[in-house]
């Protein structure tokens, strides 16, 4: 499309004569045959020309630890539409303006702006590791330098180097990838002084921040491209946070530009590095550019013939595209509860009245009522009124499905798990649809929402559920999560019920482990209580109330085909787990409800770190429920730089590393990620629940 013509605000533009001399120039290359076409090569002053990604410091020279300032290249001037990037896949990285199928690139105008509505352009020596997911969002790294909008008064040129302030950083997720934006502030510019926070623009420049939202938001949506979503429930994070972002990012490039990782759109030859393999002399930066003034000069020759011969005018341009493809047995009955079974053959003999003592006291034990989890949650509700009877309801009726799929995986031990999985699936959504409590289901199996029951009531709960993980023939098990709806009751329920909460918000979760025994294990919000299928009386029974995590324990479980890609954080916990002498004892299976529940009852740590999305827990349907569960438990769960239940999903499928398990487990693996384990707000202590019981 060709840019609009809106007639932008006033703005100041920059003096074409600084008072000091650049550290940085540009080299552009025209084509008399296309003067539109944009190839923009950077050089320095004494030095040559230079790869601006990589040869240009990300600290500024004026830059203190407690004044941390940065180098900015100017990417896209405010205001402007045509799309221009570095060339990170070309030599010494040039801007060009971006293609696609052969045409230049222009963003549409987001009314009522022109253009970009801030200087756009990138951190050199970033990058977006795409090989790494982000602790807190879930999502890999786009493999582009760390984006950034200067939201100063002046206009900048393509390729200026100017050196800014950071105040925030937005968490944007493009077409599922992490797409950092940082909130910068020109160091010279007048409002310099008074910016120092993404709170200061709220108060200093109002509208500013809801306009970054919204243009991000909408800007594909002219191409048909669906809007952009955003981590952190569309909130600005602070400038501490985002200074983290960018020493993650300049960590990622080291990586790369010392060839520790490679990047097939990177070309990382450079003039300054001597650690890095792609180092290359002045002379040979110089023949690059020379060589590509040659092409252009070929290229317009052989234009200008062909229009002296045919007369014809031919704009295809040169320049490949910039773009880059973002290619994403049975058991004995729950007499488990220990009765004492008199033993007649021992008791002929006995005097009759010791023996008669013996069977009065067996038969006192044996009449002891079992505690189903209805009349359990009927007395949580005695002890904690301002709960909810239908919630225990609700609960009830995942028992049944539990049930029906215990039975299925007994009677069909051969069956194919996918089978097993749209079985479980289905029992579980047939429990819950024609209840009348529910508002939404989401099955992450489909990863879709399923429908209520015909002429069924609408009711106040979301479920969220998985339907069965594991592997058949040894253990498998069922997660599930409930929030109460957030929009107007009465009417089904929508996306906000889900989405955009933070994993505090539950009232419920648990889970059902499907092994030698069936075991539900569940908290209302009261304490973590597990219950075991009696096979006798066909109920759930209360086996192990107010479960409580040990401040440490010896269980560490995760898949170790991971740990090579995994951050050097995890590494280094792990090799402190394996120390002789540690005391630590490694399990793990296939089964991740199998995993947690043996952490939940012996202490230890369940980790899940990732980096690809097949190794990290679905945040709605396994991530939140467990650290719910953790948390109600005495224990906690974090993604290494956040407790866990402080995030909220910005999409159904988001997937977040898991680090669950005991406190000081879990506090243990932040800081040799973090530095220092994570402060929870809302910390839980179980032992006031028993405390309250017993008054």
């Amino acid at each position: 499309p060709t840019p609009a013509t809106m007639s932008p605000p006033a703005e100041t533009v920059a003096p074409s004569a600084p008072a000091a001399p650049p550290m940085y120039s540009t080299i552009p290359l025209h084509s008399s045959a296309n003067e539109d076409e944009i190839l923009v090569y950077f050089e320095k002053p004494g030095l040559g020309p230079i790869n601006p990604l990589h040869d240009i410091p990300l600290h500024a020279p004026s830059s203190t630890p407690d004044r941390p300032v940065y180098n900015m290249i100017v990417e896209i001037p405010r205001w402007t539409n045509a799309k221009l990037e570095l060339k990170t896949k070309a030599p010494l990285a040039p801007i060009v303006q971006d293609e696609k199928k052969g045409k230049k690139r222009f963003v549409h105008n987001v009314y009522p702006y022109k253009g970009y509505i801030w200087n756009y352009g990138c951190f050199p020596q970033t990058w977006e590791d795409p090989t790494q997911v982000h602790m807190e969002t879930g999502a890999l790294g786009d493999g582009d330098p760390l984006d950034v909008c200067e939201i100063g008064g002046t206009i900048a040129t393509v390729g200026e180097v100017i050196q800014v302030k950071v105040l925030g950083v937005l968490g944007m997720i493009d077409e599922g990838e992490m797409d950092w934006k940082v909130l910068v502030v020109n160091v010279n510019d007048p409002l310099a002084h008074e910016l120092n926070d993404s709170d200061d623009l709220y108060r200093i420049l109002p509208g500013l921040i809801h306009a970054t939202f919204s243009w991000f938001r909408t800007y594909k949506i002219p191409d048909g491209k669906a809007f952009n979503k955003f981590a952190f429930r569309e909130e600005v994070q602070s400038a501490e946070y985002a200074l983290d972002i960018i020493k993650e990012c300049h960590e990622s490039w080291h990586k790369l530009i010392t060839g520790v990782v490679k990047d097939k759109n990177h070309d990382c030859q450079n003039v300054t590095h001597k650690d890095s393999p792609l180092l290359i002399s002045t002379d040979a930066a110089k023949a690059i550019v020379k060589a590509d003034e040659q092409k252009k000069a070929a290229a317009a020759a052989a234009e200008a013939a062909a229009n002296n011969n045919n007369n014809n005018n031919n704009n295809n341009g040169g320049g490949s595209s910039g773009a880059l493809k973002k290619t994403l047995s049975r058991s004995s009955s729950t007499s488990e509860m220990k009765i004492p079974v008199p033993d007649f053959e021992e008791l002929i003999g006995v005097d009759p009245e010791a023996a008669a003592e013996a069977l009065m006291a067996a038969t006192e034990n044996r009449s002891k009522p079992m505690t189903t989890i209805k009349r359990h949650c009927t007395e949580l509700q005695r002890r904690f009124p301002h709960g909810s009877n239908d919630l225990a309801l609700l609960i009830t009726e995942l028992g049944v499905a539990f049930k029906c799929i215990r039975s299925q995986i007994c009677d069909a031990p051969n069956t194919p798990l996918s089978a097993l999985q749209a079985f479980a699936n289905d029992q579980i959504h047939a429990s819950l649809a024609s209840t009348g409590l529910c508002c939404v289901i989401y099955s992450s199996l489909l990863n879709s929402t399923l429908p209520l029951e015909n002429n069924s009531e609408v009711g106040s709960y979301i479920v969220v559920y998985n339907p069965l993980v594991g592997t058949p023939g040894t253990s498998m098990g069922t997660i599930f999560s409930v929030y109460h709806r957030k929009s107007e009751s009465g009417s089904g329920g929508d996306s906000s019920d889900i989405l955009n909460r933070p994993g505090y918000d539950q009232v419920a979760s648990g889970y059902c482990l499907f092994g030698a025994t069936t075991i539900l294990t569940f908290s209302m919000g009261y304490g973590v209580h597990s219950f075991t299928l009696d096979f006798v009386s066909g109920h759930f029974v209360l086996s192990a109330p107010h479960i409580v995590l040990p401040k440490s324990g010896p269980i560490y479980s995760f898949d170790t085909s991971v740990l090579g890609s995994c951050v050097d954080g995890v590494k280094k916990y792990v090799d402190a787990l394996e120390q002789p002498g540690a005391a630590r004892v490694f399990r793990y299976d296939t089964n991740l409800v199998g995993n947690f529940h043996r952490v939940l009852t012996c202490g230890g740590i369940l980790m899940m770190p990732g980096p690809q999305k097949k190794d990290l827990a679905n945040y709605l349907a396994e991530a939140a429920p467990l650290a719910f569960l953790a948390r109600q438990a005495g224990g906690r769960a974090s993604v290494g730089k956040r407790p866990l239940l402080e995030l909220s999903a910005w999409t159904l499928e988001m997937s977040v590393p898991l680090f669950v398990g005991s406190n000081k487990d879990v506090d243990a693996l932040e800081t040799c990620v973090l530095g220092h384990p994570v402060e929870e707000q809302n910390s839980f202590d179980p032992a006031l629940l028993t405390k309250f019981e017993l008054m």
